[in-house]
């Protein structure tokens, strides 16, 4: 168009999942309040001692397991319309507008394949709830559900960039957000009575952004910039009907996430080397996280927002290449994550300000150092070294742990890494030899306590390898691949 760009994109997505997940602990570890092991396998027996009080043992047992089966159909439609200045001047803009409405179908079955209709558990259970006796749509139907989530959000957005000089630059802008979503859910444990859940809600949200620019010299620029950015309310999909009544939040809020930052980029000594920074503070409101609380819901976790949060930090990289063959890297970054306020208020989920947030360590670095150099006109042989540092870090944010297992400080680690090789230029030929996980450091990557017990997952020990590949088409390596 004569004032700009005019271009609309639509897209249509579609995706289908289904998986089938082993799931016997729950009926041999779980331990949430009066939900035992001993009392979860009673349900596979004629006879046991947690339904009887004691007075009868087990027996006519089946073997206590479980597995589930879920199906989501999911698919989304999506559109966007823009309109943007011409390339060139002092003065550039967009505006613009976006629609997406995504429509996502669950079922989930969980199913005992031991469970005995006419064992004492079962009996005593069917009587309590339902006076009368109660029988599950299928044998071996322990949980099932059938959910709907429709969600529809629109968007109204506006950029501008002024340069005042051919070295100060301003950038502003603003969007508008606005989301209508409802949840329907059927279903839950075959002993307890249903009812059909529904979680209808909306949002709206506006955030800004404004940014400063300054080329102090050809070769070094600093910055400032305020910006916010948001995740979307909504409704937790599934959950029973029974952990709403009970207390369960069916719906949350946005939460708010803004980014004040001052910072630099430069590259000196004849571009051989690059120095690059960021200090940042990030205000965070009404934080969104999974709760897991078997007083309230003992089948399901949910979404709710607990409270305020904060984040102080900064980052820096550096990278050096002296000559052609050889060149280094290093990067750092401290993170200062904390807890704010303790909005949730709930015995089983405590959170406790001024504790960090899980998953953020103070300290992240890691570097490399490579040598690289032409064997003859056909080859290049090289080495390289890396090493990456990880600092330790809490895996929960509640304080008192919901499950009856305290949280845990993982511990840091470094992992270093060493590789050398040669390659061949023209015909795309490559041999490397490396050893990965240097030193054989066990390193704890991720720690779970979902699952009623302890669970570490670890990373890879160390290996010894030999890599050839050859890579198709015209493009040459360069110095760096």
């Amino acid at each position: 168009m004569g004032i700009g760009d005019l271009v609309y994109a639509s897209t249509y997505w579609a995706q289908d999942q289904r998986w089938v997940n082993e799931y016997s602990e729950y009926m041999q570890y779980i331990h949430t309040g009066s939900l035992t092991a001993a009392s979860q396998q009673g349900y596979d027996c004629l006879t046991d001692p947690v339904s009887s009080g004691g007075t009868q043992p087990y027996s006519g047992c089946k073997v206590p397991t479980q597995y589930y089966d879920n199906v989501y159909n999911i698919d989304r439609w999506s559109n966007e319309l823009r309109l943007q200045s011409k390339d060139g001047g002092i003065f550039h803009w967009l505006a613009g507008a976006y629609w997406e409405k995504t429509r996502e179908l669950e079922s989930q079955y969980y199913a005992m394949a031991g469970l005995q209709p006419n064992g004492e558990a079962y009996q005593a259970t069917a009587s309590y709830y339902y006076n009368a006796g109660a029988q599950p749509p299928r044998p071996d139907d322990w949980y099932s559900y059938q959910g709907r989530s429709d969600y529809l959000e629109t968007t109204e957005f506006a950029n501008v960039t002024f340069d005042v000089t051919h070295r100060l630059h301003v950038e502003a802008g603003t969007v508008h957000f606005h989301s209508t979503f409802n949840n329907w859910s059927y279903g839950g444990f075959w002993y307890s009575p249903q009812s059909l859940a529904e979680a209808p809600g909306s949002s709206h949200k506006w955030n800004s952004k404004l940014g400063l620019s300054y080329n102090v010299f050809d070769d070094l620029l600093v910055y400032a910039d305020a910006a916010q950015g948001f995740r979307d309310g909504g409704s937790t999909v599934g959950l029973p009907s029974g952990c709403i009544k009970a207390g369960a939040q069916g719906n949350f809020t946005p939460d708010t996430l803004t980014n004040y930052e001052l910072g630099w980029k430069s590259s000196l000594l004849e571009r051989h080397l690059t120095f690059d920074g960021a200090v940042y503070y990030m205000p965070w409101k009404n934080l969104q996280t999974a709760i897991f609380d078997p007083a309230i819901c003992a089948s399901s976790s949910y979404t709710a927002n607990i409270g305020d949060a904060r984040v102080y930090g900064m980052e820096t990289e550096i990278k050096y290449q002296p000559n052609a063959n050889l060149s280094m890297d290093a990067s750092a970054s401290y993170n200062d994550s904390r807890v704010k306020t303790d909005n949730y208020y709930n015995a089983n989920f405590q959170v406790t300000p001024g504790e960090r947030l899980p998953y953020v360590p103070y300290f992240n670095w890691s570097g490399y150092v490579r040598y690289e150099k032409p064997l003859d006109d056909a080859f290049h042989g090289y080495v390289q070294y890396d090493i990456a540092h990880k600092g330790d870090m809490w895996n929960d944010l509640q304080t008192n742990g919901s499950d009856g297992l305290p949280r845990v400080l993982q511990p840091g680690y470094s992992v270093m890494n060493l590789r050398s090789g040669v390659k061949q230029m023209k015909e795309h030929w490559s041999a490397e030899f490396y050893i990965t996980n240097l030193t054989d450091k066990r390193a704890i990557i991720y720690t779970n306590e979902g699952n009623f017990d302890l669970r570490e997952t670890v990373n890879e020990p160390r290996v010894f390898g030999v890599r050839l590949s050859y890579r198709f088409g015209k493009q040459e390596f360069n110095d760096q691949d």
